[in-house]
């Protein structure tokens, strides 16, 4: 089941085993009290380092890499720092300043064969000055590289205006949705669509896509405003059915862009679950979860799915050791790899 799971160019190698990525997802399971958020906010305020024209620097670690498209390909040792307006490769002898606007490409674990020697994990960053393309490729530790890599798609998207039908398809039905403009937010989990007039929300809260529940998405090209535009065509599984949501960003460096993330985290996510043997026990209690939600903390849950209390203890533990739920013991939630291969199965009975 799970290795038919479709996607188009997967890419950022296996991490799913990423410390980072878990942390994230714990930090995210146990949300700081008002005291505590206000403490850090504090101490990071006091701490925080600026450039000399007094940016915020939100990345500042030592790494590898080769700057500018430099017609060696010899790797140099220096800094790597970045604020909120523009990334900066810093040695002894030379400094490298890429406005963040100018970055037209992301891509993790993707070297130019002439480099690929001096580097384990890497990301790869595209950029224009002037009118020439550049290349800068970093390398460093896996977690390091993943955590800039994050912090570098947040800093080039957050905060676009976007446009966006939703829902542009149910199933096979197209719908004639007009599309609304709307913010535009990454999450690790979500992409989230934030609006202050509240276009796009539902139950009260901005609409987002949960990246756990995307089966398939492609960039197809649409007449958007009356001119030619890139639009991301993305089918997520939602409430037991496939949703199709068009986004669109009027500059296509941006939509490059999303799309690199949507096919990195889309690939974490898949090859966390790609050797995994869901039972049919098990996969039944995982559906059983995600239909009942916070209710299944509420019932006899057991006696819900029609299995002794036995059995259904064994197979949470099971479930939990594979990572596809958050604890072994009810009330617990699925994690997204085990959202995926929920909604995986919910294709396969919708095709």
């Amino acid at each position: 089941m799970v290795e038919n799971a479709r996607s188009r160019t997967p890419e950022g190698g296996d991490v799913a085993n990423s410390k980072l990525l878990q942390a994230y997802r714990r930090q995210k399971a146990e949300p700081e009290d008002d005291r505590e958020k206000q403490e850090r906010e504090q101490s990071e305020r006091r701490t925080q380092k600026r450039t000399a024209s007094g940016e915020s620097i939100v990345v500042d670690f030592v790494a590898s890499f080769v700057a500018g498209g430099n017609a060696s390909f010899e790797p140099v040792k220096g800094r790597v720092l970045m604020s909120q307006r523009r990334l900066i490769l810093a040695t002894s002898k030379s400094k490298t300043d890429i406005p963040i606007t100018s970055i037209f490409d992301i891509a993790v674990g993707q070297v130019p064969p002439e480099v690929e020697e001096f580097f384990d994990y890497t990301v790869m960053v595209g950029y224009i000055i002037g009118k020439r393309r550049r290349t800068t490729v970093i390398g460093g530790d896996r977690e390091t590289i993943e955590k800039f890599t994050l912090l570098l798609f947040r800093a080039a998207l957050n905060g676009s205006r976007a446009q966006v039908t939703h829902p542009a398809r149910i199933g096979g039905r197209v719908l004639d949705t007009p599309r609304r403009p709307t913010g535009l937010h990454l999450d690790y989990e979500a992409v989230t669509f934030p609006d202050d007039d509240g276009p796009l929300t539902e139950n009260g809260e901005p609409f987002h896509i949960d990246l756990a529940s995307v089966i398939f998405f492609e960039v197809l090209e649409r007449t958007v405003d009356d001119e030619k535009r890139l639009v991301l065509s993305v089918q997520h599984v939602k409430q037991g059915q496939t949703v199709t949501t068009e986004i669109s960003l009027k500059s296509r460096r941006k939509m490059n862009i999303l799309g690199r993330y949507l096919r990195l985290v889309y690939h974490w996510i898949k090859s966390n679950v790609r050797n995994i043997e869901v039972t049919e026990q098990g996969l039944e209690v995982l559906v059983g979860l995600y239909s009942a939600g916070e209710m299944a903390a509420e019932v006899d849950f057991s006696e819900l799915l029609g299995v002794e209390q036995a059995v259904l203890d064994e197979a949470l533990e099971t479930l939990h050791d594979e990572d596809l739920i958050d604890d072994d013991a009810i009330p617990t939630s699925l994690t997204p790899q085990g959202r995926f291969v929920v909604n995986e199965e919910i294709e396969d009975v919708n095709v």
